[in-house]
């Protein structure tokens, strides 16, 4: 304490403070938040849920290994989310990714789903 006011790590820091100091890549700010433990973004008014779904959107769009749509989609369902809550939010944000990048991602969700893609793409339905 300094003079009666908490530390800086110590304070509640707003929008304006984390977005300021994203402008200036304080890199302590990401290092933090890359290794703290894989929760909802809590001071931020984030649930697990939320945190799921916005971790999962950005995979979606960035694009990922099988094994981090793997872990990222664990998470979601550890929340409560089930598995057409994911779906859903891929079908939810595929006019803003592109239906190339769907159509890319979506053996990796099967996977990470254990969904079994050989077999259905068999169904001579589709």
């Amino acid at each position: 304490m300094d003079g009666g006011r908490p530390s800086e790590s110590c304070q509640m820091q707003t929008y304006q403070d984390i977005l300021r100091r994203m402008v200036v890549n304080d890199r302590r700010l990401m290092t933090n938040q890359l290794w703290r433990d894989r929760g909802p973004s809590e001071p931020f008014g984030l649930d697990g849920r939320c945190h799921a779904i916005a971790r999962l959107g950005a995979l979606a769009a960035h694009g990922g290994s099988v094994q981090t749509f793997r872990w990222v989609i664990g998470d979601a369902l550890a929340v409560g989310m089930t598995e057409d809550d994911i779906v859903g939010i891929i079908l939810a944000i595929a006019p803003i990714i592109g239906f190339a990048q769907v159509a890319n991602i979506a053996p990796k969700v099967a996977l990470a789903l254990d969904f079994d893609l050989e077999t259905a793409l068999e169904d001579p339905a589709l």
